[in-house]
């Protein structure tokens, strides 16, 4: 028999419209935008001026040592970032190829499939014997291994060369046997094709003990291959949008000061449409009425949590600057003061989630570039004077010490640690590890070249 008992328990209970603003709040601006042009399309209550204004924050507290508000008229414009345009897929591009073959309609058929099944990369990282499978079971078509061996062919011979390959070895092979045949071209595929193995380890001289070259002919073997593609897909995008980074914050340094401001999303300011009011006094449909003050109600908290979610971005954002000014105006990561988010959230007395939401997929757009705000949260260092730096700082100076050293013979992590401690940066080999994966430098054994 199972004995009752009491229990007390703590916890949160969050409402629904509590949750839904930590998802506005979390969410960066390109993602605003959409979330606002769903609730206009859902809520009829709900619309935008006709009139666009900037709206500002004067202050939002005594204590805000700085003015942030929107930009103004006076502020320089920032434009979105363009990251990569790509006008036609990969799969549009090679199936205009295959009109030029006069393939039989079966052949065509299954070509167009595999380009339709070729990953990001312009690769099939499927088994034969599985496409053949899926063919056969989802629509009744019998092709053999041979037949779909036969296809992928077809596709190989298409431009970019490389596109059909199964793996990396055969990428490469692909476009070196697609270049004007010489010396070192032929040189380049006999050592794919026989030390593929050492050569992706960079295991110089076992290459050139079995296939007996010289360490000059084996450096232009290096050189050749490092000038092809191991993506051919890299040029294309699977959709034809262009994506761009937006900047959800803006820091501009005005007499002499770092002033903050939001990027102003697109479309007009929201405002809660009158005639609804209108109506529910003009109506006595009780079921009506009541549909009708719903509609406003999340009309209105919808428009009111936009507003406080800018507010909230200012207020955070006010303190990381506070925190890290001399870092704003030098754009130096030596002035890049440790901090974590809870040395924000103690400033705006808000919880550490909430300042993680803020920090979350946002970028700052600075004189000195554009970066993630989660980029400016690092843990602290305490030198041997006592000074305490953002590791950050210690993975810049070890980039610049890779970056200068010899690539015939590159340093190991536990030679780098003796170096950074020569810089009173005394860390562990296992920790200068995690950094240099965290700048993803590869190891000494990667590094290395003729």
């Amino acid at each position: 028999m199972q004995k009752q008992k009491l229990q007390q328990k703590i916890g949160l209970n969050l409402s629904p419209q509590q949750i839904q603003f930590l998802s506005l709040l979390q969410i960066p601006l390109a993602s605003l935008n959409s979330r606002i042009q769903e609730e206009l399309e859902e809520n009829p209550a709900l619309e935008e001026s006709e009139k666009s204004e900037d709206i500002s924050i004067d202050e939002l507290d005594d204590e805000t040592p700085n003015s942030y508000k929107y930009r103004q008229n006076n502020t320089p414009e920032y434009s979105e970032i363009q990251i990569s345009n790509s006008e036609e897929s990969l799969s549009d591009y090679l199936k205009k190829q295959l009109l030029l073959l006069n393939l039989a309609d079966a052949d065509l058929f299954l070509t167009e499939y595999l380009i339709d099944s070729l990953d990001h990369n312009g690769w099939i990282n499927r088994e034969l014997f599985s496409i053949s499978d899926d063919l056969f079971i989802n629509l009744n078509l019998d092709f053999s291994e041979k037949e779909i061996q036969k296809s992928l062919k077809v596709i190989q011979t298409l431009e970019p060369y490389g596109v059909g390959a199964r793996n990396l070895q055969e990428c490469l092979l692909i476009q070196l046997n697609n270049k004007e045949q010489n010396e070192i071209v032929e040189r380049s595929i006999l050592v794919l094709e026989n030390q593929y193995e050492r050569f992706s380890k960079k295991n110089f001289e076992g290459i050139i003990r079995h296939l007996e070259i010289s360490e000059s002919q084996l450096k232009k073997v290096y050189e050749l291959v490092e000038k092809l593609n191991p993506f051919p897909a890299s040029n294309f995008s699977k959709s034809l949008s262009s994506e761009y980074i937006t900047p959800d914050f803006l820091i501009n340094i005005i007499e002499e000061k770092n002033v903050v401001s939001l990027s102003k999303r697109s479309g007009k300011e929201l405002k809660v449409s009158s005639s609804y009011q209108k109506m529910i006094d003009e109506t006595s449909n009780k079921e009506a009425k009541e549909f009708l003050k719903q509609k406003l109600e999340s009309a209105n908290w919808f428009k009111n949590a936009i507003q406080q979610r800018e507010q909230t971005l200012l207020k955070v954002m006010n303190a990381i600057v506070s925190h890290q000014d001399t870092y704003f105006f030098s754009g130096d990561d030596k002035d890049l003061k440790p901090m974590i988010l809870a040395d924000i959230s103690q400033v705006v007395n808000m919880d550490i989630s909430t300042i993680s939401r803020v920090s979350n997929s946002k970028y700052v757009q600075t004189f000195f570039g554009t970066f993630l705000l989660k980029e400016l949260f690092s843990e602290a260092y305490r030198k041997d004077n006592g000074d305490l730096i953002s590791t950050k700082v210690i993975k810049s100076r070890l980039k610049e010490i890779i970056e200068a050293e010899d690539k015939t013979s590159p340093y190991t992590d536990e030679k780098l640690s003796q170096l950074l401690g020569k810089d009173e940066y005394h860390i562990a080999r296992r920790t200068v590890s995690k950094y240099r994966e965290d700048l993803g430098i590869e190891t000494s054994k990667y590094r290395r070249e003729l």
